[in-house]
């Protein structure tokens, strides 16, 4: 993706840089939620519950591929300051 020049362009990529975070911050949510609530507390691995394996450490992992994936497709490096064409800022 080009980076944004006009304060407009700046506006749609912050507001999709952040959408981006909000759906990342539900999907982890729900998976902790839904693992920890699905999984019988019986069934155990290495004296642990396998429904705190799966939503625990398992969201983590989630987390950051995640953060790895948005990084790469969604968020972009530019600069927040207003600048004129000669370079100079906006008053």
């Amino acid at each position: 993706m080009k980076k944004p020049v006009t304060r407009e362009e700046k506006d749609i990529q912050i507001r999709r840089e952040a959408k981006a975070t909000f759906i990342l911050f539900g999907i982890c949510c729900v998976w902790n939620i839904l693992f920890a609530y699905l999984i019988p507390g019986s069934i155990r691995i290495g004296g642990l519950p396998l429904w705190w394996l799966v939503s625990t450490p398992g969201m983590f992992v989630l987390a950051v591929v995640g953060v790895v994936f948005i990084l790469k497709r969604v968020f972009v490096n530019f600069s927040l300051e207003d600048e004129e064409e000669g370079g100079r800022e906006n008053a």
